[in-house]
């Protein structure tokens, strides 16, 4: 059943009262000009005779410098009684004004993020903005709202006047909505940036698990997708989180805002942010079946930051500086370690299978490997990775999750199964909680406090210490044999590393770096957009039974024929066919896994309590 999920309270009167130490600001969604909007703020009244309203530089969550006030244009300021207000425009982000004490109204106009001229630095579509005249208007709030330097703590109240018939998808309680005007209010900035808002008309499918109430919003451009199939999608999932967090969900409400694209994006990616009672999501709009596990493998991960940062997190996080980020040394721990409870998560509670499980693992043992510095301290590369170590930054996904598993491995087999992750972050909730920041430098001993010598040991070492994780050791400990390489014969698909581009609705060889003998012998190049395999067309749908069946059937001398599309240098596009006899290559396998058949009584229950097999 499709309704509508959060509280809306009685239609308000249009003229009622603000305390004067409130941000008032208008929006009015109706009157878009060239993908742009004015906004007008009535400032919060003030004593001083001079003030600097800014916007953001970075969010939380994002890890990169977007220097939001690059989207705004024509900022002013009136005064009260027709007194002038001097504006200086101190940097991307900042405006000075005096008298502040005499503004009556600030106005200034935004442009989106997603379909933006400006191209020096493309903001990653799920922490920016889109004004989608008629269709859809996704109000990532940094994008659209300031705030003065010394009242970051004042309420905000937004009014929005929005088309006739749309929406408001919010994790946000404090709300009033009519027919074309909705007010909404927080406590603070902090509150206002954790909040985006989705207008578009309703495709709304409420959950309800235990004593959470889930919203469900979607816009599908061609209605490819429905709030109903990504509930359906999601429901187990949230019981399955809900049984992984102790049995409910930490949360009363929460918001899952899903925007699928049928374009290619300014930043060629897609994915989504996080926020404490929310998440909102960019991604392409493909056929159920191909969208399904990736709708679930990404939601499960921002569904976990529920735990970190919302009840775990630093002063870095806890009192986020806007415009002079500061960065904390345990992104394994915000980032490494939710990314390892998503996927750990669905195979403690059998929603995958464990095989399916360590082959993520080792996916994520080769990518951290191949990608990136193993030899930098990874608490050196959290706290430097806007700046010196910005490359390395992505590594909080594979090696970060890594981190997450051996910790967990390792509190199961000191523990006799009976303590894991999931216990850990449990207790530091409990200690710290929502309205307590870890000081850094501290957070090795409070962890060391409540498990073993042990752990406290991995942790100087292989996470504030160079040492590469000792993967044969920790393996070990839950009985599995792990083979670091081996080199042997076999079929492949060339090499090549394949994408998706949804405007096409095609594969595309996106990486010919580490093309074989048999890739070579078909003369892949990158951006080939591969339309038939072996004169079966290959789509999203039928990649897996095609060529997984190639994989397995495939023999010595079979001949191979695949048609692509290709463009040369003056981007013509023409269709070519690529030919050649299977043939094995040599194939250096690394990270091998393999359960011990003689693992220790010990190793067996540690292994039981990870993966739920003997």
């Amino acid at each position: 059943m499709k309704k509508t999920l959060f509280f809306i309270s009685t239609l308000f009167s249009i003229n009622q009262a603000f305390a004067d130490g409130d941000y008032h600001y208008y929006v009015d969604l109706t009157a878009v000009n060239n993908d742009k909007l004015t906004i007008k703020l009535v400032p919060p009244d003030m004593t001083e005779s001079e003030t600097v309203f800014m916007f953001p530089a970075m969010v939380p969550g994002t890890y990169d410098v977007y220097d939001f006030g690059r989207f705004v244009s024509d900022f002013k300021a009136e005064g009260k009684n027709g007194q002038t207000i001097t504006v200086t425009k101190l940097d991307k982000n900042s405006y000075k004004l005096s008298p502040a004490n005499a503004i009556k109204e600030i106005s200034y106009v935004v442009e989106d993020t997603w379909d933006t001229d400006i191209k020096e630095k493309v903001v990653f579509e799920p922490g920016g903005s889109n004004i989608e005249e008629g269709k859809n208007f996704s109000l990532n709030t940094h994008c659209f709202f300031g705030y003065f330097k010394n009242k970051i703590e004042s309420k905000f109240i937004l009014e929005i006047t929005k088309p006739k018939g749309f929406y408001a998808s919010t994790s946000l309680t404090d709300l009033n909505s009519g027919d074309t005007k909705d007010v909404l209010s927080v406590f603070n900035y902090h509150a206002l940036v954790d909040s985006p808002i989705m207008y578009t008309k309703p495709d709304t499918t409420s959950i309800q698990i235990g004593k959470s109430q889930i919203l469900i919003s979607v816009y599908s451009p061609n209605h490819v997708l429905t709030s109903e199939f990504i509930a359906r999608n999601l429901k187990e999932l949230l019981f399955a989180q809900a049984e992984y967090l102790g049995g409910e969900l930490p949360i009363d409400k929460y918001a899952f805002l899903f925007y699928f694209t049928d374009k290619a994006s300014l930043s060629g990616a897609s994915g989504a942010l996080e926020h404490s009672y929310s998440s909102f999501y960019f991604l392409p709009e493909a056929d159920t079946a191909a969208i399904a596990q990736e709708v679930r493998d990404v939601s499960a991960h921002e569904f976990f930051h529920i735990v970190t940062p919302l009840s775990i997190h630093s002063k870095e996080i806890g009192d986020f500086d806007f415009n002079n980020p500061q960065m904390s040394k345990h992104l394994w721990l915000y980032e490494g370690l939710t990314e390892y409870a998503a996927h750990h998560m669905q195979v403690k509670t059998g929603l995958i299978e464990y095989d399916a499980f360590l082959e993520v693992m080792i996916e994520k043992m080769k990518n951290a490997r191949d990608n990136y510095n193993d030899t930098v301290p990874f608490t050196v590369m959290s706290k430097y990775a806007l700046d010196k170590y910005k490359k390395q930054y992505n590594n909080v996904y594979e090696k970060g999750a890594l981190i997450g598993m051996s910790l967990d491995i390792m509190l199961r087999y000191y523990s006799n199964g009976n303590y894991g992750t999931q216990e850990l972050m449990k207790d530091l909730a409990k200690k710290y909680g929502k309205t307590t920041s870890f000081d850094d430098d501290q957070l090795f001993n409070d962890i060391e406090k409540l498990t073993y010598k042990e752990i406290r040991y991995f942790l100087d070492n292989y996470v504030a210490g160079p040492k590469p994780l000792p993967y044969k050791d920790i393996f070990a400990m839950v009985g599995i044999n792990y083979t670091d390489k081996k080199v042997e014969e076999k079929i492949t698909l060339g090499g090549i590393s394949v994408g998706y581009n949804p405007a096409t609705n095609h594969l595309v060889v996106v990486n010919t770096n580490k093309l074989d003998a048999f890739g070579k012998k078909l003369k892949f190049k990158e951006e080939d957009e591969i339309i038939t395999f072996n004169n079966r067309k290959l789509t999203l749908d039928n990649i897996k039974d095609i060529l997984g069946g190639y994989m397995q059937n495939a023999k010595t001398g079979d001949k191979l024929v695949i048609e692509v599309l290709r463009k040369d240098k003056k981007g013509n596009e023409s269709l070519k066919t690529l030919k050649a006899k299977v043939k094995p290559v040599k194939v250096t396998e690394t990270d091998i896994l393999e359960l011990n058949e003689k693992a220790t009584e010990q190793q067996i229950i540690a292994r039981k309590t990870w993966l739920g097999i003997n």
